[in-house]
C-alpha cells in the first residue's frame, strides 16, 4: 500500500475502494452495500492486515458519514479500532512527528463520525454508463454556436470570426460511430462502468440532413494517420443537438484506444473551450 499523508483518505487502498463505494452504494441498500464491499476486500486483505484493514475501514465510515448514510454499527467498530490503537504499529514506527500526526487526525476522525451527520444525500456516479448508437450508424447532429466565443485561433489554423461562427449555429455535421471503450469498471458492480463513445467525423457542414448523401462522405483526419475522436457516451448531449440516425455501414476496423485519439467534449462550454470549435476547426479548411 502506498501512503502519502496521515488523512483517512491519503493512501492508496482507500483512494481506489472510494470508487467502489460510490458503486455499490448508487446499486444497492445501505446494508447490503456495506455487505458487498467487505466481501470485496476480503478477498484482498482481512483484519490481520492492520494497516491495510484500517485504510479501508476508516475510508468506509469517512464516505458514508460524509453521505448520511453511516451506520451505528460501522462507527462503533471504527470508534474501538480507533480505541484499541488498531494499525498505529506502522506509524509508531515511522516515529513520534509521524505518530503524533496519525493520532491527531484520528482523533478529529472519531469526533466526526460520532457527531451527527446530514440527511442521507443520493449517491451520484461520475461515470457515463450508456451506450449509446449502433456500431456503424451515421449521425448527424447540429452545431450549437450562438453565445460561444470561437476558442481555436492560431496562426496555423484557418480563422473564423465569431460572427462567422455563429451564423454556423443550427447546421449539421456527420459523425459515425465506431465502437465504445468502457474504462473504470466497478469490481463490486460491473454494470457500473465509464464508457466513451468513439467516432470519426466527416467533411461538410450542412443545412439540412436532407443534403447529406452518405456515399459521398469522406472522412477528416482529426490528428495525423487518425480519423477517430471520443466523447461521452451519454444520449443527453445529443438530443440537445437534435441528433438523427441517417443510416448505418460498416464501422472501420482498427484497435481504437480512447487514451490515443482526439477527446471532443460536449459536455464542456467554458470561455477557453467549447466542443464547436474543436469541430469548425477541423472542417474549415474543407469548406
Amino acid at each position: 500500500m502506498g501512503t502519502w499523508s496521515e488523512s483517512i483518505t491519503g493512501n492508496d487502498t482507500a483512494q481506489d475502494l472510494l470508487d467502489e463505494y460510490r458503486a455499490a452504494f448508487f446499486k444497492f441498500d445501505v446494508d447490503t452495500a456495506v455487505k458487498k464491499i467487505d466481501e470485496y476486500v476480503r478477498t484482498m486483505f482481512d483484519e490481520t492486515d492492520e494497516e491495510e484493514f484500517c485504510s479501508y475501514f476508516y475510508s468506509l465510515a469517512d464516505f458514508m458519514w460524509k453521505k448520511g448514510i453511516l451506520t451505528d454499527d460501522i462507527r462503533d467498530r471504527a470508534v474501538s479500532m480507533v480505541d484499541s490503537d488498531f494499525g498505529m504499529g506502522a506509524w509508531i514506527e515511522a516515529g513520534s512527528s509521524a505518530e503524533k500526526a496519525r493520532r491527531k487526525v484520528l482523533k478529529a476522525f472519531k469526533e466526526k463520525i460520532m457527531s451527527p451527520q446530514c440527511a442521507p444525500k443520493k449517491i451520484r456516479i461520475d461515470f457515463h454508463m450508456e451506450d449509446i448508437f449502433n456500431d456503424g450508424e451515421y449521425v448527424a447532429i447540429q452545431l450549437k454556436t450562438l453565445g460561444k466565443p470561437y476558442t481555436c485561433r492560431s496562426d496555423t489554423r484557418k480563422g473564423i470570426t465569431d460572427e462567422e461562427f455563429h451564423s454556423l449555429d443550427g447546421k449539421y455535421v456527420v459523425l459515425q460511430k465506431i465502437k465504445s471503450h468502457i474504462s473504470c469498471v466497478s469490481q463490486i458492480v460491473p454494470e457500473v462502468c465509464d464508457r466513451w463513445a468513439v467516432f470519426r467525423m466527416f467533411k461538410g457542414i450542412y443545412d439540412s440532413i436532407s443534403n447529406i448523401d452518405i456515399a459521398s462522405l469522406e472522412e477528416v483526419e482529426l490528428s495525423p494517420g487518425n480519423p477517430f475522436f471520443t466523447t461521452e457516451s451519454s444520449m443527453s448531449y445529443f438530443k440537445k443537438r437534435g441528433y438523427q440516425v441517417i443510416g448505418k455501414g460498416i464501422a472501420p476496423d482498427g484497435n481504437v484506444r480512447r487514451n490515443v485519439v482526439q477527446g471532443i467534449y460536449f459536455g464542456i462550454n467554458q470561455p477557453h473551450y467549447n466542443p464547436d470549435s474543436q469541430i469548425v476547426s477541423r472542417l474549415l479548411p474543407f469548406l
